[in-house]
């Protein structure tokens, strides 16, 4: 027996803010092309809280829309709202990067999922923690119930939906919060055997050539040589004794451990490349975003990755080039859509 599922991955673009028509072209571009999409990760959803707890702006919207569909709703909003409103350091300094959330939509309850700090020594490497980002909000975890039934026979499922802060802006938490990301899947998520979903915008890495390589940022980043690492996988040999990377290093491993399976230990797979059908091209071709004042001004930043004990049958990019759908009207970035199984 086999649970079907298609995911849908999508950057909304409300860290600008929204205007009321680019709202509505958000709708009907779900109303039009997202009807059979089972679960949703939004990333960068602006939001308005009133002082009665009700959400406005983009936020509200959207969780009206998906009540009208029977979906189930987690989302980021109060994290967010917090921390922007906060006072503490360094809170009180990045107060407007806090003015986005993100989003998970489901036909099955979902459940969000804290990210703790407490070790209790059983799910992760003692003393590590495995959590080093300012930016919790743009971390979603959430963990789906499915029906036992004829057609579906898991019962939980593990949904990461992550927007990735900006490197260009924010160099070592863009890092902080891929090391969390892989760090959490790898040494904590992987063994309670639970299947796991990784969805978001990365933004990474800088490019892929047509034959899935690797090429991460970094390239011509400063040379530190003496920044504070966190242990294993990155910073210890095997025989335990450190060892010194330079910041570009670190960079450009804290991408290649997401995306690149040859040095990567964990089992997570990037749909694009996993799936049975679809195109397979270079983010210059086939791409989710597009910066003109960047070398290359195409990139795939957005991404939806799966764990073992899932079959990739279908995965697209909506940007309107390798499919009729354009999602790059109603935002900046194209959606990753992907039909999963999730195998006995």
């Amino acid at each position: 027996m086999t649970t079907t599922l298609t995911a849908m991955s999508w950057n909304v673009q409300g860290e600008i803010g929204i205007s009321e028509s680019r709202m509505q072209s958000q709708l009907d571009f779900l109303d039009t092309h997202a009807t059979d999409i089972d679960l949703f990760l939004l990333q960068a959803i602006h939001y308005e809280p009133d002082s009665a707890g009700k959400w406005h702006g983009q936020l509200g919207t959207l969780l009206d829309y998906f009540s009208a569909r029977g979906f189930h709703v987690t989302h980021t909003g109060d994290w967010a709202h917090e921390l922007r409103e906060s006072t503490v350091q360094p809170h009180a300094d990045i107060s407007g990067s806090h003015n986005r959330c993100n989003l998970i939509a489901s036909r099955w309850p979902v459940d969000r999922q804290p990210l703790s700090l407490r070790n209790r020594g059983d799910r992760k490497p003692q003393q590590l923690n495995y959590y080093y980002s300012h930016f919790p909000e743009k971390l979603l975890v959430g963990q789906i119930d499915l029906p036992q039934t004829d057609e579906f026979h898991a019962d939980t499922v593990e949904v990461w939906n992550v927007g990735i802060i900006n490197g260009a802006n924010w160099g070592e938490e863009k890092l902080n919060m891929l090391e969390t990301v892989y760090g959490r899947i790898y040494l904590q998520t992987s063994k309670t055997g639970t299947p796991v979903l990784l969805g978001g915008d990365f933004n990474a890495p800088k490019k892929e050539t047509a034959t899935g390589e690797i090429i991460p940022h970094g390239q011509n980043a400063a040379k530190y040589t003496h920044y504070p690492f966190y242990g294993d996988p990155y910073y210890l040999k095997d025989e335990g004794e450190s060892e010194e990377f330079r910041f570009d290093q670190r960079r450009q491993r804290a991408e290649a451990y997401i995306f690149d399976r040859s040095i990567s230990e964990w089992n997570m797979r990037d749909a694009y490349w996993a799936a049975e059908t679809g195109r397979k091209e270079s983010s210059i071709e086939d791409f989710t975003h597009t910066i003109e004042t960047a070398t290359p001004g195409r990139k795939r930043l957005d991404h939806i990755l799966v764990s073992g004990g899932f079959d990739v049958r279908r995965c697209e990019l909506w940007n309107g080039v390798g499919t009729t759908v354009d999602g790059l009207g109603p935002s900046d970035h194209a959606p990753v859509v992907a039909d999963v199984e999730l195998t006995a």
